[in-house]
Protein backbone atom coordinates (compact mmCIF):
# COMPACT_ATOMS: atom_id res chain seq x y z
CA UNK A 1 0.00 0.00 0.00
CA UNK A 2 1.58 3.87 -0.86
CA UNK A 3 2.51 5.20 1.99
CA UNK A 4 -0.65 8.51 2.42
CA UNK A 5 0.97 11.93 3.22
CA UNK A 6 -1.75 14.83 4.07
CA UNK A 7 -1.26 17.74 1.73
CA UNK A 8 -0.41 19.66 5.05
CA UNK A 9 2.89 17.78 5.83
CA UNK A 10 4.02 18.12 1.74
CA UNK A 11 3.24 21.75 2.22
CA UNK A 12 5.29 22.13 5.54
CA UNK A 13 8.44 20.37 3.56
CA UNK A 14 8.10 22.57 0.59
CA UNK A 15 7.80 25.47 3.01
CA UNK A 16 10.72 24.60 4.81
CA UNK A 17 13.20 23.24 2.32
CA UNK A 18 14.61 26.48 0.79
CA UNK A 19 14.79 26.42 -3.01
CA UNK A 20 17.99 28.73 -3.26
CA UNK A 21 19.75 26.37 -0.63
CA UNK A 22 18.89 23.35 -1.91
CA UNK A 23 19.59 23.98 -5.45
CA UNK A 24 22.79 25.22 -4.67
CA UNK A 25 24.20 22.10 -3.60
CA UNK A 26 23.53 20.38 -7.08
CA UNK A 27 24.14 23.75 -9.41
CA UNK A 28 26.20 26.44 -9.14
CA UNK A 29 23.85 29.66 -8.64
CA UNK A 30 24.66 33.40 -9.34
CA UNK A 31 22.89 36.39 -7.74
CA UNK A 32 21.19 38.39 -10.45
CA UNK A 33 19.22 41.20 -8.34
CA UNK A 34 16.46 39.84 -6.63
CA UNK A 35 16.71 36.79 -8.49
CA UNK A 36 19.94 33.66 -8.87
CA UNK A 37 20.48 32.21 -12.44
CA UNK A 38 22.55 29.37 -13.44
CA UNK A 39 23.17 27.14 -16.36
CA UNK A 40 20.21 24.83 -17.08
CA UNK A 41 20.87 21.33 -15.57
CA UNK A 42 17.75 19.83 -17.60
CA UNK A 43 19.58 20.57 -20.85
CA UNK A 44 22.48 22.03 -22.41
CA UNK A 45 23.24 25.62 -22.62
CA UNK A 46 26.37 27.84 -22.25
CA UNK A 47 24.48 31.05 -21.81
CA UNK A 48 22.54 30.60 -17.73
CA UNK A 49 18.50 30.68 -18.29
CA UNK A 50 17.69 28.85 -15.45
CA UNK A 51 16.38 31.77 -12.99
CA UNK A 52 15.11 30.85 -9.34
CA UNK A 53 13.24 33.10 -7.69
CA UNK A 54 13.75 33.27 -3.69
CA UNK A 55 10.69 35.26 -3.03
CA UNK A 56 8.09 33.16 -5.55
CA UNK A 57 10.57 29.57 -4.24
CA UNK A 58 10.02 28.50 -7.90
CA UNK A 59 12.58 28.56 -10.46
CA UNK A 60 12.05 28.04 -14.37
CA UNK A 61 14.32 27.86 -17.24
CA UNK A 62 13.46 30.01 -20.16
CA UNK A 63 15.29 27.93 -22.74
CA UNK A 64 13.31 24.39 -21.91
CA UNK A 65 10.85 25.60 -20.18
CA UNK A 66 11.04 23.11 -17.18
CA UNK A 67 9.70 24.82 -14.05
CA UNK A 68 8.51 24.07 -10.75
CA UNK A 69 9.09 24.29 -7.01
CA UNK A 70 12.09 22.81 -5.01
CA UNK A 71 10.25 19.54 -4.79
CA UNK A 72 9.52 18.88 -8.34
CA UNK A 73 13.53 20.06 -8.87
CA UNK A 74 14.44 17.55 -6.53
CA UNK A 75 12.31 14.84 -8.33
CA UNK A 76 13.72 15.64 -11.92
CA UNK A 77 17.19 16.01 -11.03
CA UNK A 78 17.82 12.63 -9.21
CA UNK A 79 15.13 10.75 -11.26
CA UNK A 80 13.87 9.99 -7.59
CA UNK A 81 9.88 9.44 -7.47
CA UNK A 82 7.59 11.39 -5.26
CA UNK A 83 8.04 9.85 -1.94
CA UNK A 84 11.82 9.49 -2.37
CA UNK A 85 12.40 12.80 -3.05
CA UNK A 86 10.09 13.97 0.01
CA UNK A 87 11.69 11.67 1.96
CA UNK A 88 15.07 13.41 1.20
CA UNK A 89 13.75 17.17 1.76
CA UNK A 90 12.22 15.87 4.75
CA UNK A 91 15.15 14.83 6.64
CA UNK A 92 16.72 17.77 5.23
CA UNK A 93 14.10 20.04 6.93
CA UNK A 94 13.58 18.32 9.90
CA UNK A 95 9.93 17.28 9.16
CA UNK A 96 8.65 14.14 10.20
CA UNK A 97 6.69 12.17 7.80
CA UNK A 98 3.65 9.74 9.04
CA UNK A 99 5.23 6.72 9.99
CA UNK A 100 4.83 3.62 7.19
CA UNK A 101 3.00 0.98 9.47
CA UNK A 102 5.05 -1.79 7.83
CA UNK A 103 8.66 0.00 8.92
CA UNK A 104 9.85 -0.34 12.17
CA UNK A 105 10.37 2.64 14.54
CA UNK A 106 13.80 3.40 15.37
CA UNK A 107 14.62 6.05 18.23
CA UNK A 108 16.19 8.72 17.91
CA UNK A 109 19.98 7.26 18.95
CA UNK A 110 19.16 4.44 16.48
CA UNK A 111 18.52 6.92 13.83
CA UNK A 112 21.84 8.45 14.52
CA UNK A 113 23.63 5.29 14.68
CA UNK A 114 21.84 4.42 11.02
CA UNK A 115 23.30 7.58 9.37
CA UNK A 116 26.44 7.35 10.48
CA UNK A 117 26.71 3.75 9.33
CA UNK A 118 25.91 4.35 6.00
CA UNK A 119 28.23 7.43 6.25
CA UNK A 120 31.04 5.19 7.20
CA UNK A 121 30.24 2.39 4.37
CA UNK A 122 30.21 5.78 1.74
CA UNK A 123 33.77 6.53 3.08
CA UNK A 124 35.28 2.77 3.20
CA UNK A 125 33.88 2.28 -0.32
CA UNK A 126 35.68 5.66 -1.39
CA UNK A 127 39.04 4.72 -0.07
CA UNK A 128 38.42 1.44 -2.08
CA UNK A 129 37.95 3.07 -4.76
CA UNK A 130 40.78 5.06 -4.69
CA UNK A 131 42.81 1.77 -4.18
CA UNK A 132 41.88 0.09 -7.28
CA UNK A 133 42.80 3.02 -9.47
CA UNK A 134 45.72 2.78 -7.80
CA UNK A 135 46.17 -0.79 -9.05
CA UNK A 136 45.44 -0.22 -12.60
CA UNK A 137 47.54 2.21 -13.24
CA UNK A 138 50.35 -0.29 -11.74
CA UNK A 139 49.42 -3.68 -13.91
CA UNK A 140 49.84 -3.02 -17.35
CA UNK A 141 48.29 -6.39 -18.47
CA UNK A 142 45.27 -4.82 -17.78
CA UNK A 143 46.15 -1.34 -19.16
CA UNK A 144 46.50 -3.47 -22.32
CA UNK A 145 43.29 -4.82 -22.30
CA UNK A 146 41.55 -1.56 -21.83
CA UNK A 147 43.60 -0.18 -24.84
CA UNK A 148 42.99 -3.55 -26.69
CA UNK A 149 38.93 -2.53 -26.10
CA UNK A 150 39.28 0.78 -27.51
CA UNK A 151 38.96 3.30 -24.38
CA UNK A 152 40.95 6.12 -24.24
CA UNK A 153 42.85 7.66 -21.21
CA UNK A 154 39.77 9.94 -20.32
CA UNK A 155 36.91 7.66 -21.12
CA UNK A 156 38.76 5.57 -18.24
CA UNK A 157 39.22 8.63 -15.74
CA UNK A 158 35.55 9.62 -16.50
CA UNK A 159 34.39 6.33 -15.71
CA UNK A 160 36.85 5.32 -12.45
CA UNK A 161 38.00 2.43 -13.87
CA UNK A 162 40.40 0.42 -11.61
CA UNK A 163 41.62 -3.28 -11.42
CA UNK A 164 41.64 -5.55 -8.26
CA UNK A 165 44.90 -7.74 -8.69
CA UNK A 166 46.09 -11.26 -8.19
CA UNK A 167 45.64 -12.24 -4.44
CA UNK A 168 43.13 -13.23 -1.78
CA UNK A 169 43.74 -10.63 0.70
CA UNK A 170 44.79 -7.48 -1.58
CA UNK A 171 43.04 -4.83 0.16
CA UNK A 172 44.74 -5.29 3.59
CA UNK A 173 47.19 -3.27 2.20
CA UNK A 174 44.50 -0.12 2.41
CA UNK A 175 42.57 -1.23 5.84
CA UNK A 176 45.14 -2.09 8.34
CA UNK A 177 42.20 -3.55 10.51
CA UNK A 178 41.62 -5.99 7.30
CA UNK A 179 40.45 -9.27 9.90
CA UNK A 180 37.83 -7.87 11.76
CA UNK A 181 36.58 -4.31 9.45
CA UNK A 182 32.53 -5.12 10.00
CA UNK A 183 31.70 -2.32 7.07
CA UNK A 184 34.39 -4.53 4.57
CA UNK A 185 31.67 -6.77 5.29
CA UNK A 186 28.41 -4.58 5.19
CA UNK A 187 30.06 -3.44 1.76
CA UNK A 188 30.59 -6.64 0.04
CA UNK A 189 34.10 -5.91 -0.15
CA UNK A 190 35.22 -8.96 1.46
CA UNK A 191 33.40 -12.80 2.16
CA UNK A 192 33.84 -14.59 5.40
CA UNK A 193 34.09 -18.61 4.54
CA UNK A 194 32.72 -21.09 6.57
CA UNK A 195 35.64 -21.86 8.40
CA UNK A 196 35.95 -18.32 9.40
CA UNK A 197 38.76 -17.10 7.05
CA UNK A 198 38.58 -13.34 4.98
CA UNK A 199 39.17 -12.67 1.85
CA UNK A 200 38.28 -10.22 -1.32
CA UNK A 201 35.13 -10.59 -3.64
CA UNK A 202 36.97 -9.03 -6.05
CA UNK A 203 40.02 -10.33 -7.62
CA UNK A 204 42.01 -10.03 -11.04
CA UNK A 205 39.28 -7.83 -12.36
CA UNK A 206 38.87 -5.19 -14.06
CA UNK A 207 36.57 -2.65 -11.68
CA UNK A 208 33.73 -0.65 -12.90
CA UNK A 209 32.56 1.73 -9.59
CA UNK A 210 29.07 1.98 -9.73
CA UNK A 211 27.01 5.74 -9.05
CA UNK A 212 24.19 6.53 -8.01
CA UNK A 213 22.54 9.61 -9.57
CA UNK A 214 24.12 11.59 -6.81
CA UNK A 215 27.62 10.51 -8.39
CA UNK A 216 28.34 8.80 -5.09
CA UNK A 217 30.18 5.00 -5.92
CA UNK A 218 27.88 2.87 -3.79
CA UNK A 219 28.84 -0.59 -5.11
CA UNK A 220 31.05 -2.15 -7.92
CA UNK A 221 31.13 -4.41 -10.77
CA UNK A 222 34.03 -6.58 -12.02
CA UNK A 223 35.29 -8.35 -15.20
CA UNK A 224 37.46 -10.82 -15.80
CA UNK A 225 40.37 -10.03 -18.54
CA UNK A 226 41.65 -13.70 -19.57
CA UNK A 227 38.79 -16.82 -18.94
CA UNK A 228 37.36 -17.46 -15.52
CA UNK A 229 34.23 -17.77 -14.14
CA UNK A 230 31.87 -15.69 -13.77
CA UNK A 231 32.52 -12.67 -16.87
CA UNK A 232 31.13 -10.57 -14.44
CA UNK A 233 30.98 -10.26 -11.02
CA UNK A 234 28.93 -7.28 -8.84
CA UNK A 235 28.47 -6.34 -5.30
CA UNK A 236 25.82 -7.88 -3.24
CA UNK A 237 22.72 -5.88 -2.09
CA UNK A 238 23.97 -3.22 0.95
CA UNK A 239 22.71 -0.45 2.64
CA UNK A 240 23.79 1.95 -0.21
CA UNK A 241 23.19 -0.14 -3.05
CA UNK A 242 19.60 -2.13 -4.43
CA UNK A 243 20.39 -3.95 -8.15
CA UNK A 244 17.01 -3.34 -9.27
CA UNK A 245 16.80 0.26 -8.73
CA UNK A 246 20.57 1.32 -9.19
CA UNK A 247 21.79 1.49 -13.12
CA UNK A 248 25.51 2.03 -14.57
CA UNK A 249 26.29 4.76 -16.45
CA UNK A 250 22.81 6.85 -15.08
CA UNK A 251 25.05 9.47 -13.45
CA UNK A 252 26.54 10.19 -16.45
CA UNK A 253 23.90 9.58 -18.72
CA UNK A 254 20.93 11.73 -17.20
CA UNK A 255 21.25 14.98 -18.72
CA UNK A 256 21.95 13.51 -22.20
CA UNK A 257 18.62 11.39 -21.78
CA UNK A 258 17.17 14.60 -20.98
CA UNK A 259 18.28 16.10 -24.06
CA UNK A 260 17.54 13.59 -26.30
CA UNK A 261 14.49 12.19 -25.38
CA UNK A 262 15.74 8.78 -24.93
CA UNK A 263 17.08 6.01 -23.13
CA UNK A 264 19.39 3.04 -24.59
CA UNK A 265 19.69 0.02 -22.50
CA UNK A 266 22.45 -2.26 -23.17
CA UNK A 267 23.25 -4.72 -21.07
CA UNK A 268 27.14 -4.83 -20.37
CA UNK A 269 29.09 -1.94 -18.53
CA UNK A 270 31.86 -1.89 -21.60
CA UNK A 271 29.00 -1.33 -24.06
CA UNK A 272 28.07 1.67 -21.64
CA UNK A 273 31.54 2.83 -21.69
CA UNK A 274 31.90 2.41 -25.55
CA UNK A 275 28.72 4.15 -26.46
CA UNK A 276 29.98 6.98 -24.35
CA UNK A 277 33.27 7.50 -26.08
CA UNK A 278 32.13 7.02 -29.24
CA UNK A 279 28.88 10.12 -28.63
CA UNK A 280 26.38 7.46 -27.90
CA UNK A 281 25.92 9.22 -24.08
CA UNK A 282 22.21 8.37 -23.20
CA UNK A 283 22.62 5.11 -22.58
CA UNK A 284 23.16 2.66 -19.49
CA UNK A 285 22.92 -0.52 -18.44
CA UNK A 286 20.82 -2.81 -15.63
CA UNK A 287 23.45 -4.98 -13.14
CA UNK A 288 23.11 -7.83 -14.59
CA UNK A 289 19.80 -8.81 -14.23
CA UNK A 290 16.85 -8.17 -15.96
CA UNK A 291 15.37 -4.64 -16.26
CA UNK A 292 12.82 -3.73 -12.96
CA UNK A 293 9.88 -1.97 -13.03
CA UNK A 294 11.17 0.25 -10.85
CA UNK A 295 14.61 1.05 -13.24
CA UNK A 296 12.03 1.46 -16.34
CA UNK A 297 9.80 4.04 -14.12
CA UNK A 298 13.58 6.35 -13.29
CA UNK A 299 13.94 6.03 -17.36
CA UNK A 300 10.64 7.25 -18.10
CA UNK A 301 11.02 10.23 -15.82
CA UNK A 302 13.92 11.19 -17.63
CA UNK A 303 12.47 10.30 -21.20
CA UNK A 304 9.59 9.48 -23.46
CA UNK A 305 11.52 6.86 -25.69
CA UNK A 306 13.85 3.82 -24.10
CA UNK A 307 15.47 1.27 -26.74
CA UNK A 308 16.80 -1.80 -25.31
CA UNK A 309 19.97 -2.75 -27.62
CA UNK A 310 21.02 -5.93 -26.09
CA UNK A 311 23.89 -8.88 -27.85
CA UNK A 312 22.47 -10.37 -31.03
CA UNK A 313 22.97 -14.04 -29.28
CA UNK A 314 19.99 -16.20 -27.55
CA UNK A 315 20.85 -14.32 -23.82
CA UNK A 316 20.06 -11.23 -25.78
CA UNK A 317 16.77 -12.57 -26.80
CA UNK A 318 15.91 -13.53 -23.54
CA UNK A 319 17.16 -10.49 -21.67
CA UNK A 320 15.07 -8.65 -24.36
CA UNK A 321 11.67 -10.48 -23.84
CA UNK A 322 12.03 -10.38 -20.45
CA UNK A 323 12.44 -6.03 -20.75
CA UNK A 324 9.44 -6.73 -23.06
CA UNK A 325 7.64 -8.04 -20.18
CA UNK A 326 8.73 -5.55 -17.66
CA UNK A 327 7.77 -2.65 -20.24
CA UNK A 328 4.36 -3.76 -21.84
CA UNK A 329 2.28 -2.25 -18.24
CA UNK A 330 3.83 1.14 -18.07
CA UNK A 331 3.78 1.89 -21.90
CA UNK A 332 1.34 4.75 -22.74
CA UNK A 333 0.56 6.28 -26.05
CA UNK A 334 3.36 8.74 -25.21
CA UNK A 335 5.62 6.64 -23.15
CA UNK A 336 6.87 3.94 -25.74
CA UNK A 337 9.68 1.22 -26.03
CA UNK A 338 11.52 -0.17 -28.65
CA UNK A 339 14.12 -3.39 -29.12
CA UNK A 340 17.07 -3.20 -31.44
CA UNK A 341 18.50 -6.76 -32.17
CA UNK A 342 22.35 -6.75 -33.60
CA UNK A 343 24.01 -9.45 -35.71
CA UNK A 344 24.60 -12.46 -33.56
CA UNK A 345 28.20 -12.45 -33.16
CA UNK A 346 27.97 -8.42 -32.06
CA UNK A 347 27.33 -6.54 -28.73
CA UNK A 348 26.93 -3.01 -28.95
CA UNK A 349 30.63 -2.32 -28.41
CA UNK A 350 32.12 -5.03 -30.82
CA UNK A 351 29.39 -3.46 -33.27
CA UNK A 352 30.55 0.21 -32.93
CA UNK A 353 34.19 -0.92 -33.34
CA UNK A 354 33.85 -3.10 -36.27
CA UNK A 355 31.09 -0.84 -38.36
CA UNK A 356 31.76 2.59 -36.45
CA UNK A 357 28.91 4.76 -34.50
CA UNK A 358 27.91 5.99 -38.08
CA UNK A 359 26.30 2.80 -38.67
CA UNK A 360 25.38 2.01 -34.61
CA UNK A 361 23.15 5.11 -34.88
CA UNK A 362 21.60 4.03 -38.59
CA UNK A 363 20.66 0.45 -37.33
CA UNK A 364 19.04 1.96 -34.18
CA UNK A 365 16.86 4.96 -35.92
CA UNK A 366 16.38 2.55 -38.90
CA UNK A 367 16.30 -1.13 -37.38
CA UNK A 368 14.82 -0.78 -33.96
CA UNK A 369 11.14 -3.03 -33.55
CA UNK A 370 8.65 -1.43 -31.90
CA UNK A 371 6.85 -3.17 -28.92
CA UNK A 372 3.87 -4.65 -30.68
CA UNK A 373 6.04 -6.15 -34.25
CA UNK A 374 8.62 -7.55 -31.18
CA UNK A 375 5.75 -9.13 -29.27
CA UNK A 376 4.09 -10.75 -32.64
CA UNK A 377 7.13 -11.65 -34.24
CA UNK A 378 8.22 -13.27 -31.31
CA UNK A 379 4.90 -15.08 -30.06
CA UNK A 380 4.11 -16.24 -33.64
CA UNK A 381 7.59 -17.79 -33.58
CA UNK A 382 6.05 -20.41 -31.02
CA UNK A 383 3.20 -21.24 -33.17
CA UNK A 384 2.33 -22.80 -36.96
CA UNK A 385 0.81 -19.72 -38.23
CA UNK A 386 0.23 -21.59 -41.84
CA UNK A 387 -2.58 -23.51 -39.75
CA UNK A 388 -6.13 -22.58 -38.11
CA UNK A 389 -4.63 -23.99 -34.99
CA UNK A 390 -1.67 -21.89 -34.69
CA UNK A 391 -3.66 -18.46 -35.64
CA UNK A 392 -5.77 -19.84 -32.51
CA UNK A 393 -3.60 -20.39 -30.20
CA UNK A 394 -1.36 -17.01 -31.32
CA UNK A 395 -4.46 -15.32 -30.49
CA UNK A 396 -4.77 -16.91 -26.92
CA UNK A 397 -0.96 -16.25 -26.31
CA UNK A 398 -1.11 -12.24 -27.50
CA UNK A 399 -4.41 -11.91 -24.98
CA UNK A 400 -2.45 -11.38 -21.85
CA UNK A 401 -0.42 -9.13 -22.89
CA UNK A 402 -2.92 -6.79 -24.24
CA UNK A 403 -5.07 -6.93 -20.94
CA UNK A 404 -1.68 -5.41 -19.44
CA UNK A 405 -1.57 -2.28 -22.10
CA UNK A 406 -3.09 0.87 -20.46
CA UNK A 407 -2.29 2.75 -23.85
CA UNK A 408 -5.84 2.83 -25.68
CA UNK A 409 -4.05 3.73 -28.89
CA UNK A 410 -1.13 0.61 -28.61
CA UNK A 411 -4.31 -1.43 -28.09
CA UNK A 412 -6.20 -1.20 -30.96
CA UNK A 413 -3.20 -1.01 -33.18
CA UNK A 414 -1.95 -4.39 -31.43
CA UNK A 415 -5.72 -5.52 -32.03
CA UNK A 416 -4.91 -4.87 -35.81
CA UNK A 417 -1.99 -5.98 -36.43
CA UNK A 418 -2.96 -9.28 -34.48
CA UNK A 419 -6.26 -9.43 -37.00
CA UNK A 420 -3.64 -8.95 -40.09
CA UNK A 421 -1.54 -11.75 -38.64
CA UNK A 422 -3.81 -14.38 -38.64
CA UNK A 423 -6.00 -13.11 -41.71
CA UNK A 424 -9.56 -12.61 -39.72
CA UNK A 425 -11.69 -9.31 -39.67
CA UNK A 426 -10.65 -6.87 -36.39
CA UNK A 427 -14.34 -7.63 -35.08
CA UNK A 428 -14.03 -11.27 -34.72
CA UNK A 429 -10.93 -11.12 -33.55
CA UNK A 430 -12.10 -8.60 -31.30
CA UNK A 431 -14.60 -11.14 -30.09
CA UNK A 432 -12.81 -13.35 -29.37
CA UNK A 433 -10.50 -11.65 -27.41
CA UNK A 434 -13.21 -10.53 -25.29
CA UNK A 435 -14.85 -13.73 -24.87
CA UNK A 436 -17.70 -13.30 -27.42
CA UNK A 437 -17.24 -16.07 -29.89
CA UNK A 438 -21.09 -15.38 -30.03
CA UNK A 439 -20.65 -12.54 -32.28
CA UNK A 440 -17.93 -14.09 -34.57
CA UNK A 441 -20.72 -16.77 -35.15
CA UNK A 442 -23.74 -14.10 -36.38
CA UNK A 443 -21.18 -11.97 -37.92
CA UNK A 444 -19.74 -15.07 -40.44
CA UNK A 445 -23.93 -16.04 -40.79
CA UNK A 446 -24.87 -12.34 -42.05
CA UNK A 447 -22.17 -12.52 -44.47
CA UNK A 448 -23.28 -15.60 -45.94
CA UNK A 449 -26.49 -14.71 -46.08
CA UNK A 450 -26.18 -11.13 -47.72
CA UNK A 451 -26.10 -13.40 -50.73
CA UNK A 452 -29.27 -14.74 -50.35
CA UNK A 453 -31.26 -15.28 -53.38
CA UNK A 454 -34.75 -12.88 -54.28
CA UNK A 455 -36.48 -16.33 -53.96
CA UNK A 456 -35.44 -16.58 -49.98
CA UNK A 457 -36.23 -13.33 -49.33
CA UNK A 458 -40.00 -13.62 -50.53
CA UNK A 459 -40.57 -16.42 -47.90
CA UNK A 460 -40.02 -14.08 -45.07
CA UNK A 461 -43.52 -13.49 -43.10
CA UNK A 462 -42.22 -10.78 -40.96
CA UNK A 463 -43.62 -6.80 -40.21
CA UNK A 464 -42.27 -4.75 -43.04
CA UNK A 465 -40.09 -2.23 -41.95
CA UNK A 466 -40.43 1.18 -42.37
CA UNK A 467 -37.65 4.05 -42.96
CA UNK A 468 -38.70 6.01 -40.02
CA UNK A 469 -38.85 2.48 -37.81
CA UNK A 470 -35.53 1.44 -38.92
CA UNK A 471 -34.02 4.44 -38.06
CA UNK A 472 -35.53 5.39 -34.69
CA UNK A 473 -34.29 1.56 -33.96
CA UNK A 474 -30.86 2.27 -34.83
CA UNK A 475 -30.54 5.72 -32.93
CA UNK A 476 -32.09 3.90 -29.67
CA UNK A 477 -29.38 1.31 -30.58
CA UNK A 478 -26.25 3.76 -30.89
CA UNK A 479 -27.63 6.13 -27.68
CA UNK A 480 -27.90 2.75 -26.08
CA UNK A 481 -25.38 -0.15 -27.17
CA UNK A 482 -26.73 -1.99 -24.35
CA UNK A 483 -30.23 -2.27 -25.70
CA UNK A 484 -28.36 -4.50 -28.16
CA UNK A 485 -28.40 -7.44 -25.66
CA UNK A 486 -32.01 -7.49 -25.00
CA UNK A 487 -33.11 -9.83 -27.71
CA UNK A 488 -31.08 -12.59 -29.35
CA UNK A 489 -29.90 -12.12 -33.18
CA UNK A 490 -32.43 -14.56 -35.16
CA UNK A 491 -30.38 -18.18 -36.12
CA UNK A 492 -29.54 -18.93 -39.32
CA UNK A 493 -32.57 -20.25 -41.03
CA UNK A 494 -34.81 -16.97 -39.45
CA UNK A 495 -32.05 -15.15 -40.71
CA UNK A 496 -31.46 -16.14 -44.59
CA UNK A 497 -35.24 -15.05 -44.73
CA UNK A 498 -35.26 -12.01 -43.81
CA UNK A 499 -35.09 -8.56 -45.96
CA UNK A 500 -31.68 -7.14 -46.83
CA UNK A 501 -31.87 -3.81 -44.43
CA UNK A 502 -33.15 -5.97 -41.72
CA UNK A 503 -29.98 -7.97 -42.49
CA UNK A 504 -28.17 -5.49 -41.97
CA UNK A 505 -29.74 -4.34 -38.58
CA UNK A 506 -29.06 -7.63 -37.40
CA UNK A 507 -25.19 -7.20 -38.39
CA UNK A 508 -25.56 -3.90 -36.16
CA UNK A 509 -27.18 -5.65 -33.41
CA UNK A 510 -24.08 -8.07 -32.84
CA UNK A 511 -21.67 -5.93 -33.66
CA UNK A 512 -22.86 -3.38 -30.99
CA UNK A 513 -23.74 -6.57 -28.24
CA UNK A 514 -20.19 -8.23 -28.62
CA UNK A 515 -18.03 -4.35 -28.02
CA UNK A 516 -20.13 -1.79 -26.81
CA UNK A 517 -21.61 -0.50 -23.99
CA UNK A 518 -21.66 3.23 -24.78
CA UNK A 519 -21.77 5.35 -27.55
CA UNK A 520 -18.32 6.33 -27.33
CA UNK A 521 -17.32 2.37 -28.03
CA UNK A 522 -19.01 2.50 -31.54
CA UNK A 523 -16.66 2.65 -34.35
CA UNK A 524 -18.09 4.03 -36.89
CA UNK A 525 -16.17 3.25 -39.65
CA UNK A 526 -16.20 -0.65 -39.29
CA UNK A 527 -19.86 -0.30 -38.85
CA UNK A 528 -20.22 1.01 -42.03
CA UNK A 529 -19.02 -1.71 -43.53
CA UNK A 530 -20.98 -4.10 -42.10
CA UNK A 531 -24.14 -2.24 -42.34
CA UNK A 532 -24.19 -0.36 -45.21
CA UNK A 533 -27.52 0.68 -45.10
CA UNK A 534 -29.36 2.13 -48.00
CA UNK A 535 -32.44 4.00 -46.64
CA UNK A 536 -30.79 6.27 -44.84
CA UNK A 537 -27.41 7.89 -44.39
CA UNK A 538 -25.72 5.87 -41.35
CA UNK A 539 -22.82 8.70 -41.03
CA UNK A 540 -25.82 11.28 -40.76
CA UNK A 541 -27.93 9.84 -38.38
CA UNK A 542 -24.24 8.99 -35.81
CA UNK A 543 -23.10 12.90 -35.96
CA UNK A 544 -27.01 13.82 -35.33
CA UNK A 545 -26.32 11.58 -32.10
CA UNK A 546 -23.01 12.52 -31.24
CA UNK A 547 -24.47 16.13 -31.01
CA UNK A 548 -27.13 15.08 -28.93
CA UNK A 549 -24.62 13.31 -26.86
CA UNK A 550 -22.31 16.27 -26.33
CA UNK A 551 -25.53 19.02 -26.11
CA UNK A 552 -27.50 16.57 -23.64
CA UNK A 553 -30.26 17.08 -25.46
CA UNK A 554 -31.37 13.26 -26.24
CA UNK A 555 -35.09 13.13 -26.68
CA UNK A 556 -35.49 9.96 -28.16
CA UNK A 557 -34.55 6.43 -27.27
CA UNK A 558 -36.83 3.20 -27.30
CA UNK A 559 -37.20 1.41 -23.75
CA UNK A 560 -36.34 -2.10 -23.81
CA UNK A 561 -40.08 -3.64 -23.94
CA UNK A 562 -40.66 -1.64 -26.47
CA UNK A 563 -37.31 -2.46 -28.36
CA UNK A 564 -37.93 -6.06 -27.76
CA UNK A 565 -41.59 -6.08 -28.95
CA UNK A 566 -40.67 -4.14 -32.11
CA UNK A 567 -38.27 -7.11 -33.23
CA UNK A 568 -40.11 -9.44 -32.39
CA UNK A 569 -42.76 -8.52 -35.03
CA UNK A 570 -40.03 -7.69 -37.62
CA UNK A 571 -38.60 -11.07 -36.74
CA UNK A 572 -40.98 -13.06 -36.84
CA UNK A 573 -44.11 -11.02 -37.99
CA UNK A 574 -46.22 -12.36 -34.98
CA UNK A 575 -46.04 -11.38 -30.92
CA UNK A 576 -44.69 -14.53 -29.38
CA UNK A 577 -43.34 -15.61 -26.05
CA UNK A 578 -40.63 -13.12 -24.58
CA UNK A 579 -37.27 -14.66 -25.48
CA UNK A 580 -35.13 -15.16 -22.72
CA UNK A 581 -33.03 -12.03 -22.09
CA UNK A 582 -28.95 -11.44 -22.86
CA UNK A 583 -26.80 -12.17 -19.73
CA UNK A 584 -23.90 -9.28 -20.37
CA UNK A 585 -20.28 -11.24 -20.40
CA UNK A 586 -17.53 -8.29 -20.64
CA UNK A 587 -14.86 -11.07 -20.22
Amino acid sequence: MMMQIPQTVIDEVIARADIVETLSKSIKLKRSGQNYFACCPFHNEKSPSFAVSPVKQIFHCFGCGESGNVLSFVMKYNAWDFISALKNLAQATGVTLPEDPGLVKLSREQQQEHKQHKLSLQQTINNTVAYFQSQLKQQPQAMAYLSKRGLEKNTIERFALGFAGVGFQNLARCFTDYTSNKLLLDAGLVVDNQQGKRYDRFRERIIFPIKNVKGEVIAFGGRVIDKGEPKYLNSPETELFSKSREMYGLCEARLAIRDCNQAIVVEGYMDVIALHQSGITNTVATMGTALSEEQLKILFRLADKVTFAFDGDNAGKKAAWRALERSIAQVTDIKSVDFLFLPQEHDPDSYIRHYGVAEFKHKLNSSALGLISFLLNQLGSEVALHTAEGKARLISLVKPYLEQIKAVALQVMLKDQLAQTVSLDPGVVESILNNRSRFAFYNRKLNSSSSGTRESKQQWSGSPLGVNQLQSLVKSLMLNPRLSREFPVPELEVLDKLDMELQKLCSLISYLEANCDDFSDIDLNYVLTIAPFEEFNLSDLYGAVSQEQAQYSTVFSLPPPSYREILDKLFYGKKRKRPPKMTEDRG
